[in-house]
């Protein structure tokens, strides 16, 4: 069992008040996740943990696709996590439907493949010879975040967007548009190819394309409600400045280019502010169009608090995925106290007026999106962009002219390559709303599209659907820690400050490993 110091027991305490149950409960149930794990460390386990809070930990096991049942030889604890039952026989086996399965979790990397039902719920524990040395010398910076999407520019296939970044559980499963900026395709077919490039297990529901006619020297551009406007006037700021200074230069072009801070070195969470000015604004209808990305702090205290988590990872996440409110709710509190890209507009009377917010989550690929403002009789408009100091990479900021809302063309793929191979079960997967396509490291598909007029010069929209389950490494597991695992749900404004001066040790270092690990080694 594990032992606690009267700090933790304080902590403790405020669990028992929040999710009204005993601290002894909460002590035990914890620790003995822990002790489940260590007994299986050395040998292929799987621990299937069911909606009701049960917990099996099987050492010998198989998955039955036709009857959707796992079986297998092990333990069963209760909700209490205490020894319920041990089976031993073949003749005896655990039987267990994979309908009343919360999450399941395993050491056994060739998992991945082996049943899409039961691998769309599994987390893996990955081996040191799985990350390369990379990933070693830092493995909080290795790259990873959600299926990535290339499409032609024109001449070759580029990055063009990541989908649903924050769905990290299948409870944040969520639909998720991505603008492709730089799509060019020639005639009337388009393809995406759609990459798993980390050490995760993706779950894809759809991968739709959404096409819009784009007007005569204008653009279409998205909000983050999902409402479509072209635009037919797109103006640059006059004046850009930051802490920095002038940031002029870095968010007038959609380019490589980026306007971005490092962290506060006392509090993660610091505000700061970029002031933008606008000149001759065009009568009508208005809008900001932002291109932004996240820096790797969301990645960073994403997997450190994995590791903190450590073997007690999988119970978190079975206890969103049973229901629980209180765990999901304090699971968001601490990416909203984050925040998203909150924009304000100066009025005429010179008050600083909310104008609308953009939280696209992600450090892969900038998305570019629109918030639409409130009438305006101003001649020169100046902007507030009110973000994190350290958290976000703005690369294009313009003023846009509204010029009518417009509903997309939404295409299915009609043909899905694995490789150079016609998969013609991905993309069933990806049609049928019931079902659900799942990559794993390394997997990569092309999905081909036939659009409406090749004559047409369209603006090119991803809508993609689905969740992802980082896998755990081994390096992470030591850095296990109770205090600082129920500080981050508990007091997400201290846990903010308290990682501040770990991540300031790394954060300039943290995007040349990111991009250099970006390819798995089996």
């Amino acid at each position: 069992m594990l032992k606690i110091n009267k700090i933790q027991f304080i902590i403790l305490f405020c669990i028992y008040i929040s999710f009204g149950c005993t601290t002894t409960r909460i002590q035990r149930e914890v620790a003995a996740v822990t002790e489940a794990q260590e007994l299986n460390q050395n040998a292929n386990y799987l621990k299937v943990h069911m909606l009701d809070g049960k917990l099996y930990v099987l050492y010998n096991w198989n998955v039955n696709d036709n009857e959707n049942t796992v079986s297998g030889l092990g333990s069963l604890y209760n909700a209490n996590r205490n020894l319920t039952a041990m089976v031993q026989l073949e003749t005896d086996k655990f039987i267990i439907p994979l309908s009343e399965v919360a999450l399941f979790e395993t050491n056994k990397v060739s998992i991945a493949g082996s049943s899409g039902s039961m691998s769309a719920m599994t987390i893996v524990t990955v081996p040191s010879v799985l990350l390369g040395v990379i990933c070693l010398s830092d493995p909080k910076a290795c790259f990873g975040s959600c299926p990535t999407f290339y499409a032609s520019d024109g001449d070759t296939m580029v990055l063009q967007a990541e989908g649903f970044s924050s769905s990290i559980a299948r409870v944040f499963e969520e639909k998720d548009i991505d603008m492709l900026y730089r799509a060019r395709p020639k005639g009337d077919i388009f393809e995406i190819s759609i990459k798993n490039e980390a050490l995760e297990t993706h779950v894809v529901r759809y991968a739709d394309l959404l096409v819009i006619p784009r007007p005569e020297n204008g653009r279409v551009f998205a909000t983050p409600e999902g409402e479509f406007y072209q635009v037919s006037e797109i103006i640059s700021p006059s004046d850009c400045k930051a802490s920095e200074g002038t940031c002029l230069e870095a968010v007038s072009l959609f380019d490589n280019k980026e306007r971005f801070s490092f962290t506060d070195s006392a509090n993660l969470a610091q505000r700061e502010i970029i002031e933008l000015s606008f000149d001759s604004i065009p009568a009508g209808d208005l809008g900001l169009v932002v291109g932004s990305r996240q820096t790797l702090l969301t990645t960073y205290l994403f997997y450190q608090s994995l590791a903190y988590m450590g073997n007690s990872t999988s119970y978190w996440l079975a206890k969103l995925e049973s229901g629980s409110k209180a765990v999901y709710n304090y699971a968001l509190k601490l990416w909203k106290l984050l925040g998203g890209i909150e924009i304000l507009i100066q009025d005429n009377r010179g008050k600083w007026v909310k104008a609308g917010k953009l939280d696209e989550m992600g450090p892969i690929a900038s998305d570019v999106q629109l918030v639409k403002f409130p009438k305006l009789k101003n001649e020169k408009l100046n902007v507030r962009l009110k973000l994190t100091k350290g958290l976000w990479r703005v690369n294009y900021v313009a003023l846009v002219k509204l010029d009518k809302a417009i509903e997309p063309y939404r295409l299915q793929p009609y043909l899905v390559l694995h490789g150079n191979n016609i998969d013609t079960i991905a993309q069933k997967q990806l049609l049928d709303p019931a079902l659900t396509l799942v990559t794993f490291p390394r997997d990569s598909y092309t999905l081909t599209y036939c659009l409406p007029d090749a004559n047409t010069n369209y603006e090119f929209f991803i809508e993609s659907k689905g969740y992802y389950y980082e896998w755990m490494r081994k390096e992470w597991l030591v850095e296990e820690n109770l205090k600082r695992t129920i500080m981050m749900f508990v007091r997400p404004s201290f846990y903010l400050k308290a990682l501040a001066s770990e991540f300031k040790k790394r954060e300039h270092d943290m995007e040349q490993t990111f991009w250099r690990s970006k390819y798995v080694n089996k």
